[in-house]
């Protein structure tokens, strides 16, 4: 299990490339890369956090993704500091010897690391700042996870 908390950009190939070198008999691998929107007039995106606690966190929700879906390796890289538009924000890569279960796990972190994980957004226009607050369907999927 590798997780990254950083302020530092990733390559995804470098990721996918490492996360095979620990485990190379994947049956199946799934990779969900996040990105700032581009959004008209977005100038940039601050994502704060509080590094430790988020490490902690993060390994905790992949800790428990590796427990309900049978997981060869997990690995997580999630950015804080100012971002641009198209940078990239998250990279959640699972394996496992089926699709369907790290299909499952990645979907599973990135709900949770949407909604649960400690880090807090603000989107900066040229004319305003707003504050990302979680919305009713991404807590409606938190409950949906928590049921399985």
């Amino acid at each position: 299990m590798h997780i990254n908390i950083t302020k530092d950009d990733f390559d995804v190939n470098a990721e996918l490339y490492k996360f095979n070198q620990n485990i190379s008999n994947h049956g199946a691998v799934s990779i969900f890369i996040g990105k700032v929107r581009p959004e008209q007039d977005l100038k940039s995106m601050q994502i704060d956090c509080y590094p430790e606690m988020a490490q902690k966190e993060v390994r905790n929700i992949a800790e428990i993704s590796s427990a309900k879906w049978s997981l060869d390796a997990v690995t997580v890289v999630h950015r804080y500091g100012l971002l641009k538009p198209n940078d990239n924000i998250v990279i959640v890569i699972t394996g496992s010897g089926h699709r369907s279960d790290c299909m499952k796990a990645n979907e599973f972190i990135m709900d949770f690391l949407k909604s649960a994980a400690p880090f807090w957004k603000k989107e900066i226009y040229s004319d305003k700042e707003i504050w990302i607050e979680q919305n009713q369907g991404d807590l409606e999927k938190l409950y949906e996870w928590n049921k399985i």
